[in-house]
């Protein structure tokens, strides 16, 4: 179908047919007005048969015994029409307020279409992205999430401007079995359509056995030419004293390297060297980077947006970033080189050269970057990528928490808070789930965490203790 890069999985159409919502296998939503599509019109009901009378003759009538004997006339009841007139013995004639309503056409309910996941699919995570869209003649007012009949989310779209079109995308947390998925439109004339499918989350009790642990952690905060940032050494030194203290890797197999340490030199020899040379093929491997990201502007970029995004280390250039930064693309290429059964990466930084949080421009301008470099980072399946931003967002410090914000609750998920079945194990998908809710309403709905990948099993991440 024109306007998706794959086939295309559902389709819906607006009670009148005006409007096509079509959910791609390339989890993207097209919405299409038709063209020449008549306008239904009510006819008013027909008024019911005028009954004549004749009035009586001035005539006496004649003598009983002189008119014949006829049976008294049988009334046929015929049941009344929704909307028809009760029945008379006189005319009908509308009121001017029935008339009225007659000749308005009420617009149609909202449309949904639903991209991911697709009916009756399976899955062995704990949670699924629910993406999809939603339009209305009148305006999007509302749209309500269900699982298993129990209300999960809200987003009221009701404001200044009228909403006749919008996507959605939520994580939905499962339970084992059947799950029954409902997202529920509510229109502004109060209108409501509901879209309901199936997802059943099998019974994967099996928690991965990680082998040896190896972790690089690296936070930078004060750079050599680049501007500072508050907290991000202090999030590289907390998550490094959780996987020593809390979760007990030994320190051999720790890497750290906080701001001067964090030169590209050393980076790349600790990514690409240590880590290939001592992670086994049953280990898992965790990375961790808090720090500046950017965008540069690269017509060969694999993602389409026409740039190349890096990991800004401490003696990068902002000015030529080729030579200074650790392009994604390299970083694609070390993972590839890791022999380890399961890799992690997680990055509390962003890459939409705002002029806030930890990124910054070197166009003059705000980038609009595509999220394909992160799937591209865990196309292969063992890699997961958990970022603390979308693309275009921008990942914020707190004062008040004395961290990034994604940080911030990272590790209180990972100290027990995510711990959503009381197993006292943290597994990745729990930590995403728990970030996902807290980052948002931290922010004010300005940051959202991101997971791509996906790995067999239930990958244990955190212990509690």
């Amino acid at each position: 179908m024109a306007g998706h890069t794959g086939p295309a999985l559902t389709l819906a159409f607006s009670p009148d047919g005006s409007l096509l919502a079509s959910g791609g296998q390339d989890k993207s939503i097209r919405l299409t007005a038709r063209q020449e599509v008549p306008v239904a019109t009510v006819n008013p009901p027909a008024p019911p048969p005028v009954v004549a009378s004749t009035p009586p003759s001035a005539v006496s009538p004649a003598p009983p015994e002189a008119v014949p004997h006829r049976p008294p006339p049988v009334a046929v009841s015929t049941p009344p029409s929704a909307g028809s007139p009760p029945a008379t013995d006189r005319p009908f004639s509308p009121s001017p307020a029935t008339s009225a309503a007659s000749s308005v056409v009420k617009r149609p309910p909202p449309v949904i279409a639903i991209a991911s996941p697709s009916e009756t699919q399976q899955v062995t995570t704990e949670q699924v992205q629910l993406l999809g869209a939603a339009a209305s003649d009148s305006g999007v007012a509302r749209i309500e999430f269900r699982v298993n009949g129990q209300l999960v989310k809200q987003q009221d779209k009701r404001g200044a401007t009228r909403v006749s079109n919008t996507d959605f995308a939520e994580p939905l947390v499962l339970r084992a079995g059947k799950n029954e998925i409902a997202v529920t439109v509510i229109d502004m004339e109060n209108q409501a359509t509901t879209r309901a499918l199936t997802v059943t989350r099998l019974q994967d009790s099996r928690l991965l056995d990680p082998g040896k642990i190896w972790a690089a952690v690296i936070g930078i905060s004060q750079y050599k030419t680049v501007s500072s940032l508050q907290y991000a050494d202090q999030d590289a030194l907390s998550f490094y004293d959780y996987l020593l203290n809390q979760i007990g890797v030994p320190k051999d197999n720790l890497f750290l390297l906080t701001n001067q340490q964090a030169t590209l030199v050393n980076v790349r020899r600790t990514l690409g060297t240590e880590l290939k040379r001592k992670a086994g093929p049953r280990d898992t491997v965790l990375i961790y980077f808090a720090g500046h990201g950017a965008p540069e502007t690269d017509a060969t970029s694999p993602d389409n947006d026409g740039l190349e995004k890096y990991l800004i280390v401490y003696d990068a250039d902002p000015d030529d970033l080729y030579t200074t930064g650790l392009p994604m693309r390299e970083v694609e290429i070390i993972f590839e080189r890791l022999a380890a059964e399961r890799v992690v990466f997680i990055a509390d930084t962003c890459f939409s050269g705002a002029t806030t949080g930890r990124t910054f421009s070197t166009g003059g301008r705000r980038a609009v970057v595509s999220e394909a470099f992160l799937t591209r980072l865990s196309h292969v399946k063992g890699r997961v990528v958990l970022a603390a931003s979308r693309a275009n967002e921008v990942s914020a410090e707190r004062p008040d928490l004395q961290h990034g914000v994604f940080t911030y609750y990272l590790l209180e998920g990972l100290r027990g808070k995510a711990d959503l079945d009381g197993d006292n194990m943290i597994t990745i998908d729990e930590l995403y789930n728990y970030v996902s809710q807290k980052v948002p309403a931290a922010t004010a709905q300005n940051q959202h965490p991101v997971k791509k990948g996906e790995v067999d099993g239930q990958l244990v991440v955190g212990q509690v203790r």
